[in-house]
């Protein structure tokens, strides 16, 4: 009998995604002169250039220090043509009936370019100041109750009622329906219990954070088996930093000019943001790593200064290639790229590694012409003739 243990992604199409960082770009962090402050001019450029670079998805933060979210991926995505938008799906601040009607509308205007990711928030502190008060393991409650109502709007045809936990709806009857089927991919990251629950019974995707492949591997048979108990089935993927020079010498250059400009202060600032996320917690204990170094050429120096997705693949195109393959091996089909400044890193990657990945993987996005966007499903709008 096959041992189907390990999970093997090669069979799939490997997608890419990368990063719009809508608090602002910069060069060196802590640098005042070396920043680029937010826009839709800078989003916009990033996003163009990732979509020439080849990647399929773009992902938009939510934190306090960044422009919104839904918005920026609106406005974001009529600036561009076929890269889909990772949107976020911030449950308790929106009735799910209304969040379900924002996101098929934006799945319709898009032409099925949307992509959904189910997010919790960092901590208290940040959910307290948008006027949320829940604790760690109530907004997973809340967000779980939030998908279960998204999936019957989209898929059931007759109105119906909402009798739960935290939301109550009468006659809901959501219009129009995605154009994705039977609903846009739900992408969801984190590592607490209340994380994977949901994730194994409702997410498409499952993001790690950076880790050694090894780690990687046993937590992608962890979440198979949790799925699996459940009759479902998992993709996997990693948000990753990206640092990708011509030689590995001019990488690990660049890496330590990235962070050589951040203040005690700063490194200390970053300590204490997202305290009650576990995923967040490995990041700080990657980041006491002797050298930062996590693995060969996997770099925890960027955890140091930034809160979040913080370990780096650093060296060359062939090492980078390498590394991302490990991860291949590791069960990962999807990869969620970032690397500073966002456009400058998002082009040397098309250019230096993914005809690398291409020669060795099916990569989603790859060939010489793109899929067309899926054709909205609403009747086409007939104008008026012009009066005179």
């Amino acid at each position: 009998m096959e041992n189907t243990d390990k999970v093997n992604a090669m069979d799939k199409e490997i997608d890419f995604g990368w990063f719009i960082p809508t608090m602002g770009d910069t060069s060196r962090i802590g640098d005042d002169s070396a920043t680029t402050p937010p826009s839709l001019e800078l989003f916009t450029h990033i996003a163009r250039t990732a979509e020439d670079a080849g990647f399929t998805y773009l992902l938009v933060p939510v934190m306090p220090e960044c422009h919104e979210a839904y918005i920026s991926c609106a406005m974001v995505s009529a600036q561009t043509s076929k890269i889909d938008m990772l949107v976020a799906a911030r449950a308790g601040f929106i009735a799910p009936p209304v969040m379900a009607k924002m996101l098929s509308t934006f799945d319709q205007l898009s032409g099925g370019r949307l992509r959904v990711n189910l997010i919790t928030g960092g901590d208290s502190d940040e959910m307290a100041a948008d006027g949320m008060f829940y604790n760690h393991d109530e907004r997973y409650d809340v967000l779980t109750e939030t998908v279960e109502i998204l999936k019957d709007a989209w898929t059931r045809d007759e109105p119906f009622d909402v009798d739960g936990t935290y939301f109550t709806a009468r006659g809901v009857n959501v219009q129009p329906k995605p154009v994705q089927k039977p609903h846009p991919p739900f992408y969801l990251g984190g590592m607490s219990p209340a994380a994977r629950e949901l994730c194994a019974t409702h997410a498409d995707v499952h993001l790690f954070w950076g880790d050694s492949p090894a780690n990687i591997a046993t937590n992608v048979q962890d979440m198979t088996a949790r799925a699996a108990a459940k009759g479902r089935t998992l993709d996997f993927g990693m948000r990753l930093q990206v640092i990708v020079r011509e030689t590995e010498e001019e990488a690990w250059a660049a890496a330590e000019n990235l962070i050589s400009y951040a203040s005690e202060e700063h490194k200390e600032s970053v300590k204490g943001r997202w305290s009650e996320s576990k995923a967040n917690d490995r990041m700080k204990e990657l980041a006491q790593a002797d050298g930062h170094m996590v693995a060969e050429n996997l770099w925890s120096g960027i955890a140091t200064v930034r809160h979040g997705a913080g370990i780096a693949i650093v060296g060359n195109p062939e090492q980078v290639a390498g590394k991302i393959g490990e991860f291949v091996d590791a069960g990962c089909s999807s990869f969620c790229l970032s690397g500073y400044p966002h456009a400058e890193e998002a082009e040397r990657f098309g250019r230096l590694v993914m005809p690398l990945l291409r020669a060795r993987f099916p990569v989603k996005g790859a060939g010489s012409s793109p899929e067309e966007p899926l054709q909205p499903t609403t009747p086409a709008l007939t104008l008026a003739p012009s009066l005179p």
